[in-house]
């Protein structure tokens, strides 16, 4: 009983001290971890604007410009029910794109486009003397093309950009031109079938 008794202090002490480096060891790590974090959060949040978020907003908001177009017109000259559903869908959706693009860069120095460029105008040309059956079959031709042309512009900017509100838009806005253009094959199908 006795060496349990000499002992028994000894332990306790040691216990103690481990406890006391042991905490004095955490409350490092801790600090340690607190600066780091304060570092790592201050450089990603930097809402600089690079030259490839300016050209791609530049270019997004006339692709979006050039959606919006080409699906009130369809909604003017289609025939289809599945052509005039898919249209109401891509103007509503691309009218909210265009908006949600408008609201990131206000107050930036970033230039949006107002109207469509050259190659969306030559294709908007080719559909306005349209109407009907062979309205429907070009609009919906052309929209695939046109989605599956544009994917790449999305995903350059996810790839390259700086900016991360931007980029976050690119990447919502490149699911939106997935879902489109899975939705134009759909009805290029039942426009196809419907007018054998």
């Amino acid at each position: 009983m006795r060496t349990s008794n000499v002992n028994q202090p000894a332990t306790n002490n040691y216990s103690r001290k481990a406890k006391i480096t042991g905490a004095v060891l955490l409350s490092s790590f801790c600090l340690v971890g607190m600066t780091s974090c304060e570092n790592e959060d201050d450089e990603p949040i930097v809402d600089t604007i690079s030259q490839q978020d300016k050209n791609f907003a530049l270019s997004s908001s006339a692709f979006v410009n050039a959606q919006i177009s080409l699906g009130e017109l369809a909604l003017a000259n289609g025939e289809d029910d599945s052509i005039l559903e898919y249209s109401r869908a891509l103007v509503d959706d691309n009218m909210l794109s265009k908006a949600e693009l408008e609201g990131i860069v206000e107050g930036k120095d970033v230039e949006l486009s107002a109207g469509i460029n050259a190659d969306m105008q030559a294709k908007y040309d080719e559909l306005v003397a349209l109407s009907g059956v062979a309205f429907d079959k070009a609009f919906i031709r052309i929209q695939i093309e046109v989605l599956d042309d544009y994917k790449s512009m999305f995903e350059n900017e996810i790839d390259n950009g700086e900016n991360f509100t931007i980029k976050g838009y690119a990447d919502k806005t490149l699911n939106q031109v997935k879902d489109h253009k899975a939705e134009a094959i759909k009805v290029k199908a039942e426009v196809d079938l419907e007018n054998l």
